[in-house]
């Protein structure tokens, strides 16, 4: 009803058009808040296409070394020669992938990613000879360039303003769970029915749920769906989140600046210490503490992986990188210490490897946030595909790297004191990387 005086119960039509602009503002703005909640989801899509693939049939490889060896009468170096093939193709792939990942859609990149590389695995059940294993390890390092290290940082710095050294955390986590779990699943299915079998059941698992999940929940910014970041306010934070999305290095200047190479040295320096891992059950077996220890030490370091990247993941979003770092370098510095030095103290030996994990995590977790800090979201995923170059190359030369040390000198000893020199090293370019490379966006803004 309007009343003389021109109101609609009681209130001025000035007065009502102001609070129905309002009210749908703010409905506007809860359901940008709410859909926030999309961040999550995606980061559900990231264990589809990174966590389970790496976890269920990239971490379970070696169950099926020793059946290949002994159906066909393969050598080591035939059965296991796809995984020196598979990260030198997916290195060279790596920066194409990112700017693909960039100028397309992930989620139907990663849906195709996802079913070919299940499908090249499944395939690989059926292989007889030694070029259609390698064939596999091409067909593995091609879909690996875009699903292995890059598109879920890239995924999880996009939607997350607030939190995303925890929810690449969790994708990390996920990962080393989901090896866990299916290494020993996987190992009974080849006592009870074969490789063969083995090999494609997991193969089908693994792309049914790879891809449903990616389809479901990968989407490839909150911009795109009108919603908001996690972690953003809409009443303060709308021009910043804007601004936050299109500020950060051009890849140009980031090429011209140290603060790039200093990056990719701790990638690969990341990569290589966390390696160091596979030489623990051989130092074990040829020193005091003995085989079983060395067993144990896997389980540990594995364990303490997953503690580490949550823990990791949480200071990130608490103290940020620079710090996270510096205790993650340290931490592992710190564990492979107090392992080379236990002698036959067992004790000390399992704490040395626990804390090791926090040196392992620093990986996953420390090196795409160590990237975001330096360089922003801008040109993100074109910058962090050369980290992925640099840690795909880092992992097929990091085994060769310690082989050769123990051949030349008949000990560990120079592995260990070699990692904690790298650690500590780490430790001192995490802090320099962020500041050289910021400086970029402060001349830019200037």
């Amino acid at each position: 009803m309007v009343n003389r005086e021109g109101c609609h119960g009681g209130l001025p039509d000035s007065r009502v058009a102001r609070y129905q602009v309002a009210s749908k503002e703010g409905e506007m703005s809860d359901q940008r808040q709410k859909g926030s909640i999309w961040a999550w989801l995606v980061v559900l899509g990231c264990i589809g296409f990174y966590s389970i693939p790496t976890g269920v049939i990239g971490n379970t490889s070696g169950i099926f070394v020793a059946p290949v060896m002994d159906d066909f009468g393969w050598s080591q170096t035939d059965a296991t020669m796809y995984r020196t093939i598979q990260p030198i193709v997916s290195a060279m792939l790596a920066p194409f992938a990112g700017k693909i990942l960039q100028k397309g859609n992930p989620r139907w990149i990663l849906a195709v990613v996802s079913f070919v590389f299940g499908l090249s695995s499944f395939l690989s059940a059926f292989a007889t000879e030694v070029w259609m294993w390698n064939a596999y390890g091409v067909a593995f390092g091609v879909t690996a360039a875009f699903f292995m290290y890059l598109a879920a940082p890239v995924l999880v710095n996009a939607w997350f303003r607030k939190g995303n050294g925890t929810a690449i955390a969790i994708t990390a986590a996920a990962l080393s769970l989901l090896a866990a779990v299916a290494s020993p699943i996987g190992q009974s299915l080849v006592n009870a029915y074969g490789w063969q079998v083995a090999r494609a059941a997991l193969s089908l698992a693994v792309t049914i749920s790879s891809v449903l999940l990616t389809i479901a929940f990968v989407r490839k910014s909150p911009e795109e769906m009108g919603l908001l970041p996690w972690g953003a306010d809409e009443s303060s934070d709308a021009s910043i989140t804007a601004e936050n999305e299109t500020s950060g290095a051009e890849v140009r200047d980031a090429l011209r600046s140290p603060a790039l190479y200093t990056l990719l040295v701790c990638c690969g320096v990341f990569v290589i210490c966390a390696a160091f891992f596979q030489q623990i059950p051989a130092f074990c077996a040829r020193g005091a503490l003995g085989a079983d220890a060395g067993a144990a030490a896997i389980s540990i370091i594995m364990v303490g992986g997953i503690i580490g990247k949550l823990v990791l993941g949480s200071l990130n979003d608490v103290i940020g990188v620079q710090y996270t770092g510096i205790i993650a370098a340290l931490g592992g510095a710190l564990g492979i210490t107090l392992a080379w030095l236990s002698g036959s103290n067992a004790i000390q030996f399992y704490i040395g490897m626990a804390v090791f994990g926090l040196g392992y995590a620093g990986l996953t977790v420390v090196a795409p946030m160590l990237a975001r800090a330096a360089f922003g979201q801008k040109s993100y995923s074109q910058i962090y595909s050369y980290c992925s170059t640099v840690i795909f190359l880092a992992s097929a030369f990091a085994f060769l790297i310690f082989a050769t040390i123990y051949d030349r000198t008949g000990s560990f000893d120079l592995c260990f004191a070699l990692v904690i020199a790298l650690y500590c090293m780490v430790a001192v370019l995490v802090p320099f990387t962020v500041r050289r490379g910021r400086r970029i966006w402060n001349t830019e803004r200037k």
